[in-house]
C-alpha cells in the first residue's frame, strides 16, 4: 500500500542541475507563465517546482515525468493559476517555493504544501510586526506567536501550517482568519505523529534546509479522531537519489 503522501523539498539550484529537469516537460501555459516571470531567480523557483511536482506523481503512479501535464484554472478569472490538477491521472498535488528552495506533494486525496525561508541570522530577533495579518491570524495565534520565545519562527511556523490547509480545502487566504491553530506547539511535529485536524492530517516536514520552516496537509483517509488528536504517519519524503532514478526512467513505459 502507498504511503498517504509523497512529499519532496530540494534546493532549485540542485534539481535544476540534474539531467532532464528542464522546461521541456511543462506546457504551453507553463511556458509562458515562465517567459513572464521578472527575475532570473522567479524562472528558476517557478520552473523547479513545477519539475518537482512532476517527479512525485511520476514517482507515485509509476509514470514518465514527460507523461505528467499539470494544468492550473482559476475558477474565478479562468486564466493558467490557481489549484494544480494532473490530467488524465487520479492524483492529485500541490507545490511551494520561496527563495531558492521548492517544495512538492502528491496523493491520491487532497493536498496541500507550503514552505518559507527564515529571514537571515541577523534579523531573526525581536517579534515580527503582525498588525498587517489581522485577517489571517486568530487573536490566539497572535498571542502565542508573541509569547514564544523566538517569535519570527513560531509566527512562519503557524503561516506555513495554516497555508498548507488552505491550499488543501482551496478555499483562499481569506479562510485563514477562521482556522485557529493556536492549540498547536510552535516546535514540529514528530513525522510520524502527524495533528489530527478534523477531516485532515497535518505534517511538520522535517526534511528541509534548516533556514526553511515547511508544512503538508492531506486528507485523512478515515473518520477524524477529534481536534488535535494524531494519527499514524503515511509520509514518503523523497531524497535527490529518489529524483535522480525517477528523471533516469522517465522515458521507460509505465
Amino acid at each position: 500500500m502507498p504511503a498517504a503522501l509523497t512529499v519532496a523539498v530540494v534546493a532549485t539550484e540542485r534539481l535544476l542541475a540534474l539531467p532532464g529537469a528542464d522546461a521541456s516537460v511543462l506546457t504551453a501555459a507553463e511556458r509562458g507563465r515562465l517567459a513572464a516571470a521578472r527575475t532570473g531567480r522567479a524562472r528558476a523557483d517557478f520552473l523547479a517546482a513545477r519539475v518537482l511536482a512532476r517527479l512525485c506523481v511520476a514517482r507515485r503512479t509509476g509514470r514518465p515525468v514527460r507523461d505528467v501535464v499539470l494544468e492550473q484554472r482559476c475558477p474565478g478569472c479562468a486564466g493558467p493559476h490557481g489549484r494544480p490538477h494532473v490530467r488524465d491521472v487520479r492524483c492529485r498535488v500541490s507545490f511551494s517555493y520561496g527563495d531558492g528552495v521548492v517544495a512538492a506533494s502528491a496523493a491520491d486525496r487532497p493536498v496541500g504544501i507550503d514552505i518559507e525561508r527564515l529571514p537571515g541570522p541577523g534579523a531573526r530577533g525581536g517579534t515580527p510586526d503582525l498588525r498587517g495579518f489581522g485577517h489571517f491570524l486568530t487573536r490566539g495565534e497572535t498571542d502565542r506567536i508573541r509569547g514564544s520565545p523566538a517569535p519570527r519562527s513560531a509566527f512562519l511556523r503557524t503561516w506555513v501550517r495554516k497555508e498548507a490547509l488552505v491550499k488543501l480545502t482551496a478555499r483562499g487566504l481569506p479562510a485563514m482568519a477562521g482556522l485557529d491553530l493556536s492549540h498547536l506547539p510552535p516546535h514540529p511535529a514528530r513525522r510520524d505523529r502527524p495533528y489530527r485536524l478534523g477531516p485532515h492530517l497535518l505534517y511538520d516536514l522535517s526534511d528541509v534546509p534548516s533556514e526553511v520552516l515547511g508544512a503538508v496537509a492531506v486528507a485523512a483517509p478515515g473518520p477524524p479522531a477529534g481536534p488535535g488528536s494524531t494519527a499514524a504517519s503515511g509520509m514518503q519524503s523523497l531524497t535527490l537519489d529518489d529524483l535522480i532514478e525517477t528523471l533516469a526512467s522517465q522515458g521507460e513505459e509505465p
